[in-house]
């Protein structure tokens, strides 16, 4: 576990990493209220001719309508289930970005920057209306479209995962000497406690 000094620290020099995550909350909570405010269920807004339209949908499951169709006898845990889920999903990524080394692992510290950012704008979404604002259809035309609609939060977690997922395999190697640089480190603090 980090010390709490420890974690300040790494707060501070990982401060823009947060900021940034802070900007993409805010970006995908306006475009919510804008969206929540101007833009009702039955109107649909053609923003990029059929490229990009904004549908509002309400999404009680999670990204593009997963866990949408659930039966309904438990249909009500589920809301609930998911903003404990996504909570400690934040923590847990806040926790790795605490723990990443940016020198050598700029790539992954973006991804979940990214994960970080998405995910606060639709846990606040879920706690304040007990749904998710989607509005975001993408295609080419009225038959090949994106099956669901989407929100920015949305799109910021499967960019960042897509991010890590490619920092994990073009630089496994840094992670690996990472690890081996920590395991190290474990091995020779044992061996002064020791003697």
């Amino acid at each position: 576990m980090m010390k709490f000094s420890k974690i300040i620290e790494e707060i501070k020099q990982k401060k823009l990493y947060f900021i940034i995550a802070l900007l993409i909350f805010v970006a995908d909570t306006v475009s919510k209220y804008f969206i929540d405010k101007y833009l009702q269920e039955t109107i649909v807004k053609r923003v990029i001719g059929d490229i990009l339209i904004f549908i509002y949908t309400r999404n009680y499951g999670v990204s593009f309508g997963f866990l949408n169709n659930v039966p309904e006898s438990i249909q009500h845990i589920i809301p609930e289930l998911l903003k404990v889920v996504v909570f400690l999903a934040m923590i847990v990524v806040a926790y790795i970005m605490l723990s990443i080394n940016v020198k050598k692992q700029k790539l992954s510290m973006i991804g979940f920057t990214m994960v970080l950012g998405g995910a606060m704008g639709n846990l606040v979404d879920r706690i304040m209306r007990g749904y998710v604002t989607d509005f975001i259809s993408m295609g080419f035309n009225e038959t090949i479209r994106f099956p669901y609609n989407y929100n920015i939060a949305d799109a910021s977690i499967t960019i960042g995962i897509c991010i890590i997922a490619i920092g994990v395999f073009f630089f496994k190697e840094d992670f690996d000497k990472n690890k081996k640089i920590e395991d190290n480190k474990a091995t020779i603090e044992n061996n002064k406690e020791n003697n």
